[in-house]
C-alpha cells in the first residue's frame, strides 16, 4: 500500500482539487517546515476543509458521517471531557464493551488517539466528520453538566481514588512498578492537561515544583511567572515519572540532573517541542519544561520589531564577508531567535552554514547543525576545531561560555569566517568590557567584532482592553518623547485586563534593542581601554539608539506601556 502522503496527493490531483504546481509548492513547504501534508494544504489555502475531508476519507478508507443526524447518549459523552474534545476536535458517539467509536476531524492525530485510549481505557475506532460539523456537535451535545474546564479536570484528578496507590511510592519501587504508575489514566490526563494548558496560555516555561506539603505548578507567560495551581504532594512522584517516560529519561534515577525533549501537537495540529530539565532538590525533583516555538515565521529579521534605522544598521553588518556579530542579553531575551534570523537573512545556496549549539533549538533546512554532548567530550571548543576543517562560510555558536570558545571564535572571525554568537551581558557597550575580561586583547576585538546587539523582550499591551491617556509635561521631559518623536500626539496606553489577556493587561512580547557598530571612533576608544560609559556615549553620538530610547518609541506606537519601559530599562 502506498504511503498516506502519496495516496492523498493522488486523490487531490485526480479530482483536480489541487494543481500539479500547487502540490509541488505544498510538498516543498512540508519538506522545509515539517508537519502533515493536510495541514500544509490548509495553511496555504490550496484546499478547503470540506475538500480535504473528502480526500482524506478516500485515502484512508475511513467513512465520513453526518453528525447532524446522530443522537449521542450523555453517558457516552462523559467518557471524554469537553476540554479534550475541543482540544483535538473529536467526539465519542458509541461504546460497546471496551470498544469506543469516535468521530475525528484529523484521524492522523496519533497523540489525540493515544490520549483518549489512556483516559478511557478503551480501544478506539475512528470515523470522520467535517471540522465545522464536529465543532457544532460539541456545542450541541455537551451540556453544562458535562462541560469541564482545565481547572475542573485538575480538581477531579486530585480527588481521584485511583491515585491512592502512589501514597506509598518511594525509591524502593523498581522501574516496572514506576512505569505502571505512569500509565494510569488519571496521571496521563493530568500531565497532558498541564502541557496543553501551557500551550493555550502561550507560556514559555512550565515549573513543576515540590514544596513542603504540596506540588506547585507555575507558568512563565510573557516573561513573568504566575502560579496556576497547587495540588496534593502525592501527585509529585507520578507526574515527574510520567514526564521522564515521554522524554526518554531514566525513571529510576532521582539523584542526578537529567535533560530530555519531547514533542506534542497543539489544537491546530502544529508541532510543539518541549525541552525538559529535571533537578534533584531537598524536597524532591523539580522539573522545568521550556516550550520551543517552532514557528519559523518568527525567524524573519523584518518581523522581530527592530526600528527602521537599527534594522538597516544590522542588515549592513550582516553583509560583511567576515568578522563577528554578537547578541547579548539575559536568558530568555530572544538572542537565539535574532541569531537565526540573521542566518536566514544572509543564507544562500552558495554559502556553507554550520551551527554548534547546546541544544539545537530550531532545525533549519540547508543548515548543518551540531548538538553539543559534553558527556562524550563534544564541547564547544572541540566542535569548533572540527567545524573549521569543514570549510564553513558562516558559523553560529550558540553561546560563548569560556575563554577557549571565545579564542577560537575570534580566530575564526579573523581568518575569513562570519561568526554569530551570543554573550551574557546586559548592554552592548558592556560586552566590550566582558570580552577584555575574558582575555581578548583590545586590538583583536577591533579587528574581529563588527556589531553587538543588546536586547530584551518587552510585553505588548493588550489591544482589546488598553486604556489611552495623554502624557503630562513631566512625563514628556522624563522620557524625552519630544526629542525622540517630535510629531507625536503624546497619547499613550496603559494596561487594564480582560479575558483575552488573562486579566494581565498584556499579551505577547516585542523586542527592544540597541546596536553598537564598531566604527573607527569606537575602535579608538577600545584600543585606549576606555570605560563602558565612554564607549556608549560615543556610539550614541554616531547614531545608536539605546534600549530605553527603543522602548519609548515602542510605547509611542502603542505597542507597550511606559510602565513596562521603566520596569525593563535604565534611564540614559
Amino acid at each position: 500500500m502506498l504511503p498516506l502522503t502519496q495516496r492523498l496527493k493522488e486523490v487531490l490531483l485526480r479530482d483536480n482539487l489541487v494543481s500539479a504546481s500547487d502540490m509541488e509548492h505544498a510538498l516543498k513547504e512540508q519538506k522545509a517546515h515539517g508537519g502533515e501534508l493536510s495541514n500544509v494544504l490548509l495553511k496555504l489555502k490550496l484546499v478547503s476543509e470540506d475538500q480535504l475531508s473528502l480526500a482524506l476519507s478516500e485515502a484512508l478508507h475511513i467513512p465520513i458521517i453526518n453528525l447532524s443526524l446522530l443522537k449521542v447518549d450523555s453517558e457516552i459523552l462523559k467518557l471524554i471531557p469537553r476540554t479534550l474534545a475541543e482540544t483535538y476536535q473529536l467526539i465519542p458517539i458509541a461504546a460497546i464493551g471496551d470498544q469506543m467509536t469516535m468521530v475525528m476531524a484529523d484521524p492522523l492525530n496519533v497523540f489525540a488517539i493515544d490520549n483518549v485510549r489512556a483516559t478511557t481505557g478503551m480501544s478506539v475506532n475512528v470515523v470522520m466528520a467535517r471540522p465545522q460539523d464536529i465543532k457544532m456537535a460539541i456545542s450541541r451535545f455537551y451540556t453544562e453538566d458535562t462541560k469541564a474546564s482545565l481547572n475542573e479536570i485538575l480538581k477531579d484528578i486530585k480527588e481521584a481514588e485511583d491515585l491512592e496507590l502512589v501514597k506509598e511510592a518511594t525509591g524502593r519501587m523498581d522501574k516496572k512498578e514506576i512505569e505502571n504508575i505512569t500509565q494510569e489514566a488519571p496521571i496521563i490526563t493530568l500531565t497532558n492537561t498541564i502541557i496543553q494548558q501551557a500551550i493555550t496560555a502561550r507560556a514559555s516555561d512550565v515549573f513543576i515544583e515540590p514544596l513542603e506539603g504540596s506540588l506547585r505548578i507555575r507558568y512563565r507567560v510573557d516573561g513573568l511567572i504566575r502560579e496556576i495551581d497547587r495540588m496534593a504532594k502525592m501527585l509529585h512522584f507520578p507526574v515527574v515519572s510520567r514526564l521522564k517516560v515521554i522524554s526518554n529519561l531514566d525513571i529510576a534515577e532521582h539523584r542526578l540532573p537529567q535533560d530530555g525533549r519531547f514533542r506534542v501537537s497543539d489544537p491546530r495540529g502544529n508541532e510543539v517541542d518541549f525541552r525538559v530539565s529535571v533537578l534533584p532538590t531537598a524536597l524532591g525533583e523539580k522539573v522545568v519544561l521550556r516550550i520551543l516555538d517552532k514557528n519559523l515565521e518568527m525567524l524573519d529579521i523584518d518581523k522581530l520589531g527592530f526600528e527602521a534605522d537599527s534594522l538597516a544598521r544590522l542588515k549592513e553588518s550582516c553583509q560583511k564577508p567576515h568578522g563577528m556579530i554578537l547578541a547579548c542579553g539575559p536568558a530568555g531575551s530572544g538572542k537565539t531567535t535574532t541569531l537565526y534570523a540573521i542566518l536566514k537573512h544572509i543564507d544562500s545556496p552558495g554559502k556553507n552554514i554550520i551551527t554548534v549549539e547546546d541544544p539545537v533549538e530550531f532545525q533549519i533546512k540547508n543548515f548543518t547543525q551540531v548538538n553539543i554532548r559534553t558527556e562524550v567530550g563534544l564541547t564547544f571548543p572541540s566542535a569548533l576545531r572540527s567545524i573549521l576543517r569543514q570549510d564553513p562560510d558562516i558559523i553560529l555558536i550558540g553561546e560563548i561560555r569560556d575563554a577557549d570558545t571565545l579564542d577560537i571564535a575570534v580566530k575564526a572571525a579573523l581568518t575569513g569566517h562570519l561568526v554569530v554568537s551570543s554573550l551574557h551581558t546586559t548592554t552592548a557597550a558592556g560586552s566590550i568590557t566582558r570580552l577584555i575580561n575574558m582575555g581578548v586583547e583590545p586590538f583583536l576585538i577591533c579587528s574581529s567584532v563588527i556589531a553587538i546587539v543588546a536586547q530584551r523582550l518587552i510585553r505588548r499591551v493588550c489591544t482589546k482592553c488598553r486604556q489611552s491617556y495623554t502624557l503630562p509635561k513631566e512625563g514628556i521631559k522624563q522620557f524625552r518623547v519630544d526629542q525622540l518623536m517630535p510629531e507625536h500626539n503624546m497619547v499613550f496606553y496603559k494596561p487594564k485586563g480582560c479575558d483575552k489577556c488573562f486579566n494581565t493587561g498584556y499579551q505577547g512580547r516585542v523586542g527592544i534593542t540597541e546596536i553598537l557598530i564598531l566604527t573607527a571612533k569606537v575602535r579608538e576608544l577600545i584600543l585606549a581601554r576606555a570605560s563602558e560609559l565612554e564607549i556608549k556615549t560615543c556610539a550614541r553620538e554616531q547614531g545608536m539608539k539605546t534600549m530605553r530610547q527603543d522602548a519609548v518609541l515602542k510605547a509611542c506606537r502603542g505597542l507597550t506601556s511606559l510602565e513596562e519601559v521603566v520596569r525593563l530599562t535604565i534611564a540614559d
